[in-house]
């Protein structure tokens, strides 16, 4: 049996392909959407979408694919469906190979009464501005991508991601981002339903810089050993947040949580 708790109350089954089903059939988009929903109103809201080991590993050999599933995926494109901005860091955006979000005929009428654009933007946070940016993320986007970066950043990198069509967002004093200045960097530019991917170390940052709002986490049935990093890493906090658990999804061992902070 699946559920998906407190969104709804439908009993979840699996078809012999091993669909996910609400009620004998597959939850569509749309639901999964509503589920997923950011708060009404005009907030600014950060959410994180992170997958995790059973042992605790946020990656395996340096990427979270091999630890996802199909629907993970779905549940992925959901939640960037949903996003205004997805915020990344340039590590993640090196090793997992990021390309411009790609506008989704499943999310046009929802996008357009929301009053967003086709797809999100993709926001990456970066110091040392160490990117390729001849990579279709800078050539081809749908939206121009932002790079959010330091004052202090390499004026000759600064002019790159420029000249490569990028728009390039001061949020720190120094070399690095200050988390709380992106997210509101982000907000003065009308994009206040915010989605960040990781890494590990740019969710720690948001999380001892206090400005997480969500954690959508996909704990997967799988045990890595190792030494790989957990999905927020960098500094600690004095006092451990908390999080209320909103939502829990299962499919084929998978447990798709919601949490929010109180």
């Amino acid at each position: 049996m699946r559920r998906l708790l407190p969104v709804t109350d439908m009993t979840a089954h699996e078809t012999a392909a091993g669909e996910v089903t609400a009620a004998g059939r597959e939850w569509s988009l749309d639901e999964l959407a509503d589920a997923y929903a950011y708060p009404e109103g005009d907030a600014v809201w950060l959410r994180a979408n992170m997958v995790s080991s059973l042992d605790g590993a946020g990656q395996h050999d340096g990427r979270s694919q091999p630890l996802s599933s199909e629907t993970d995926m779905r549940i992925f494109g959901t939640l960037r469906g949903l996003a205004d901005v997805i915020v990344v860091g340039a590590e993640t955006v090196r090793l997992e190979g990021y390309r411009p979000a790609r506008a989704r005929e499943a999310f046009a009428a929802r996008r357009a009464a929301a009053g967003q654009g086709p797809a999100p933007v993709i926001a990456v946070v970066t110091a040392s501005l160490d990117l390729d940016f001849s990579l279709p993320l800078f050539t081809e986007p749908l939206v121009p991508t932002l790079v959010l970066t330091g004052a202090a950043a390499p004026a000759e990198r600064v002019r790159a991601a420029r000249e490569a069509g990028a728009e390039v967002v001061v949020a720190g004093d120094g070399a690095g981002v200050d988390p709380a200045r992106a997210v509101a960097a982000l907000a003065e530019r009308g994009l206040r339903r915010q989605l960040t991917e990781g890494g590990p170390r740019l969710l720690g940052q948001f999380v001892a810089a206090g400005v997480l709002d969500e954690l959508c986490l996909a704990i997967s049935p799988t045990m890595t050993a190792g030494d790989a990093q957990r999905i927020a890493g960098g500094p600690s906090v004095a006092v451990p947040t908390r999080f209320a658990v909103a939502s829990v999804l299962e499919q084929d061992g998978f447990l798709f949580t919601r949490y929010r902070r109180i």
